[in-house]
């Protein structure tokens, strides 16, 4: 049977009609609450990243890169950091270095990512490095391998917290709650908090690196859902 333009509009506006006369609503003409639902979690991160920079015209006597990072990873290994794993090269340069009176050199400079999983273990790192005489360290961020689960686990904390808002609203007016109509997850996000943690250079800090309590990742969710309200 061929159906026509005509026989499909005809036929929507019939089963407006049959949906109309039954007495059923659309959930927009239900009465409904809608509150919000926001939660904040603090983690503690596993992964610490760094950034430790060698520059041969930082030290007298002209130590070539190649020393440095050779005498660095010999360090690294005795502490067992698995450094395929947990180290890589940011950036390589060089640049000339002029002399009055005399032939110009190139200074090379190398950056490195290292990632520790602890505050322990960052100062050891610290106090093996600095004692070949490599300080300019500093933390560039921090993480945790289980960021993602965090987030989900966040996210339905705060459609929980939304749900029993609901219910003590509800239960102020002596009504209930029934099924949720809409759920939306509002903007999340996550910071760190490292301007405290820098690391450049200061004996004095070594201390407090190796007991940091690393309570400085915060993830924020923030839910908005819909009950019907009986």
């Amino acid at each position: 049977m061929k159906i026509t333009k005509t026989s499909v509009a005809l036929l929507l506006l019939f089963s407006t009609f049959s949906f109309s006369q039954s007495g059923q609503k659309n959930f927009i003409d239900q009465p409904y609450i809608e509150v919000t639902g926001t939660v904040e979690t603090e983690i503690i991160p596993n992964e610490i990243y760094l950034r430790i920079t060698l520059d041969e015209n930082d030290k007298k006597g002209r130590i070539s890169v190649e020393k440095q990072e050779n005498q660095m990873l010999s360090k690294l290994r005795a502490l067992n950091i698995d450094l395929k794993k947990n180290l890589s090269v940011l950036d390589f340069e060089g640049y000339y270095k002029k002399k009055f009176l005399a032939t110009n050199e190139v200074v090379k400079i190398k950056r490195y990512q290292l990632m520790v999983t602890d505050g322990k273990t960052l100062g050891e790192v610290y106090r093996a490095l600095d004692e070949i005489d490599i300080s300019n360290i500093s933390i560039i961020r921090v993480s945790h391998s289980e960021i993602e689960k965090y987030k989900r686990e966040t996210k339905l904390k705060a459609l929980n917290v939304a749900k029993e808002k609901a219910n003590d609203y509800a239960a102020a007016i002596g009504q209930t709650i029934g099924k949720g109509l809409f759920i939306r997850e509002n903007q999340n996000y996550s910071y760190a908090n490292t301007s405290n943690l820098l690391v450049r250079g200061n004996a004095s800090k070594l201390e407090k690196i190796e007991t940091l309590n690393f309570k400085v990742i915060t993830l924020t969710a923030s839910v908005m859902a819909r009950f019907i309200l009986n």
